[in-house]
């Protein structure tokens, strides 16, 4: 399992100490849009896919949790506490939970806690900031190359049709998508 930088092994055994292990089978819902909770999540092992269903019923990938990752208040819900979208395990994963509360209050404690809260947080920035600037691309050549540079081993561990639809593409146009990339890379 890894450890969350910028962490040490004591650093993450004191929090590991607070939360509890889940472990899910694959395809199992989480959390759906809508439902309450007072959780953060740290992904042992597996990947987690969140996703919402548009009016026609269609699902449409939003985020994607890898091993070693924390999924944290921004992704998680509303200020209401309640689930901002589904949560999906996409392999067979193991979860650590926190209760909210309790977990901020430890990493308040020392000023070591508090900058590792504080790295959390911008993580999680820095993959939201990701997803709109994935969005905003213009060609899907574009969005896929972004993709893979920010999850770089996501592909060998989900779908495509899970990442055509977290492109906004289908998945017939990522399959196209990558045979181009292909060739110009063997033509190079």
């Amino acid at each position: 399992m890894k450890i969350p930088t910028p962490m040490n092994e004591n650093e993450w055994s004191s929090i590991k100490n607070t939360g509890t292990t889940i472990h899910l089978k694959k395809d199992e819902i989480i959390f759906r849009e809508g439902d309450k909770t007072d959780t953060e999540i740290f992904i042992e092992s597996g990947v987690i896919r969140g996703f919402i269903v548009d009016e026609a019923g269609n699902e449409k990938s939003t985020s994607f949790f890898e091993e070693g990752s924390f999924m944290s208040t921004l992704s998680l819900r509303t200020q209401s506490s309640l689930s901002a979208y589904n949560y999906q395990a996409l392999c067979r994963t193991k979860l650590l939970v926190f209760d909210s509360k309790q977990l901020k209050d430890l990493l308040s404690k020392t000023k070591k806690l508090s900058e590792i809260g504080k790295a959390i947080k911008e993580r999680e920035l820095t993959r939201l900031i990701n997803r709109d600037d994935c969005l905003m691309q213009i060609k899907a050549i574009d969005k896929y190359q972004k993709f893979i540079k920010f999850y770089p081993n996501l592909e060998k561990q989900v779908s495509q049709h899970h990442i055509a639809s977290y492109l906004g593409i289908t998945p017939v146009s990522l399959s196209r998508l990558k045979k181009s990339m292909l060739i110009q890379t063997d033509n190079n």
